[in-house]
């Protein structure tokens, strides 16, 4: 039987919300093999207008040395952009190991598994956390924020190593709210290629039930890529509580303080103990 096209080895699960990518049996052996697989990807994933949970076969696939570099950005910048997490089955172990080995040094979680229904069960149990109606979420949504637009809302404090985020009056009520503003900070993250203390203006801010799925999951993996320590600031009551349970849940410290200049004493104490 003759290998499918590489249109044909995509394919949409309405149902599921799910993208299924196959590239089982694919050698990806140079730069352009990586490239034209993903241009396919991106341009189909695009047309349907929605973000997807992606579903990986790699049985028996082989990413040689000289594409690696190529397939690991193109697979970063194919999730930022349209993904809502990630599931990967039966890798051999070579390829495996080298996933293994690419989301250390990138921070995001791996997500492998032996068979393809343990990867769909687990990306049915990520669905499940989240509302119905940001299914249809455009990925091309303009971003809203009261008072000033969101690139101008994140600024970096170089003397300090802190990047600053202004969440005031902001009400984050779906996923896609919070995906609009996180996929800004992580970008500009990216783009200084060094990490950072994170300080966070909280005032008026709501997150409402819907998005706090989606919050959690941007947190943990911007922390894990960026952060050098997170301080937050101001609060509301109910936000502070949900706050602080999270932060138990993952065995953290929540790190909330009433104001900026409360913010700002406490990075500079986590400062100095970094460096003693």
């Amino acid at each position: 039987m003759d290998n499918p096209s590489t249109a044909d080895r995509i394919q949409f699960h309405t149902d599921d919300q799910i993208m299924e990518c196959d590239f089982s049996n694919l050698t990806f052996d140079v730069a352009k093999t990586v490239n034209d697989f993903y241009d396919e990807l991106e341009r189909q994933i695009g047309e349907t207008g929605q973000k997807w949970f992606f579903l990986v076969n790699y049985y028996n696939c082989r990413i040689m040395t000289e594409a690696w570099i190529t397939f690991a950005h193109r697979g970063k910048k194919l999730n930022i952009a349209f993904s809502m997490g990630s599931a990967r089955f039966a890798a051999n172990p070579v390829t495996s190991e080298a996933i293994l080995e690419d989301s250390q040094s990138k921070n995001f979680d791996p997500n492998l598994f032996p068979s393809r229904d343990e990867a769909v069960a687990y990306l049915r149990a990520q669905r499940a956390e989240i509302p119905a109606e940001d299914y249809e979420a455009t990925i091309t949504k303009q971003a809203e924020a009261p008072g000033r637009p969101i690139p101008d809302r994140i600024q970096f404090l170089a003397d300090l190593d802190v990047m600053e985020v202004d969440f005031s009056e902001v009400t984050f009520e779906r996923s896609r709210d919070v995906d609009a503003f996180y996929e800004t900070i992580d970008q500009k993250l990216a783009e200084t290629g060094t990490k950072w203390y994170f300080m966070v203006n909280y005032r008026d801010c709501v997150i409402m039930p819907e998005a706090w799925y989606r919050w959690a999951v941007w947190s943990k993996r911007l922390n894990r890529a960026y952060s050098l320590g997170t301080v937050r600031y101001n609060p509301q009551e109910e936000t502070t509580e949900a706050l602080e349970t999270r932060a138990r849940a993952q065995e953290a410290t929540s790190n909330i303080v009433s104001s900026r200049d409360e913010a700002l004493a406490k990075l500079a104490e986590m400062r100095q103990a970094a460096s003693a």
